[in-house]
């Protein structure tokens, strides 16, 4: 497939060969632990990757939603929970809108009660996650 589309002169929003619209970084440290990497900005997805580190004294999930510019949550996703970090974690997130996303947000989540520690979050264009209160 991904071969008609490029002899038709298509990209595939999000495939594997098809480069980013737009890519920002993202640092979110809490303590010993954190979630850093990249959110990549495509047509109709959005996919934030990284290196998460959890300890055995407090497991960590990454956690990211796409949104449009008002602010309407397109979609939500979290990594699986690592207590024993760093590993490589991606979020993969639709954005089944003209334009795709607007805004990304992007947490670190403590496994053992579901609270947000700390985030971020990036307009399309921008190339740093700022953190959020």
């Amino acid at each position: 497939m991904a071969t008609l589309a490029a002899i038709g002169g298509l990209t595939l929003a999000g495939a594997p060969n098809a480069a980013a619209d737009d890519r920002a970084i993202f640092d979110l440290p809490f303590g010993a632990t954190y979630y850093s990497g990249t959110i990549e900005f495509y047509n109709r997805s959005v996919i934030v990757a990284g290196s998460l580190r959890g300890l055995s004294t407090g497991c960590r999930r990454g956690a990211a939603s796409a949104e449009t510019a008002d602010g309407r949550t397109l979609d939500y996703n979290t990594t699986s929970a690592t207590c024993t970090g760093p590993v490589h974690r991606e979020i993969h997130l639709s954005a089944d809108v003209v334009g795709g996303a607007r805004i990304v947000q992007v947490w670190l989540v403590d496994e053992a009660n579901g609270n947000f520690l700390v985030g971020c979050a990036v307009k399309r264009g921008g190339d740093r996650c700022i953190r959020v209160p």
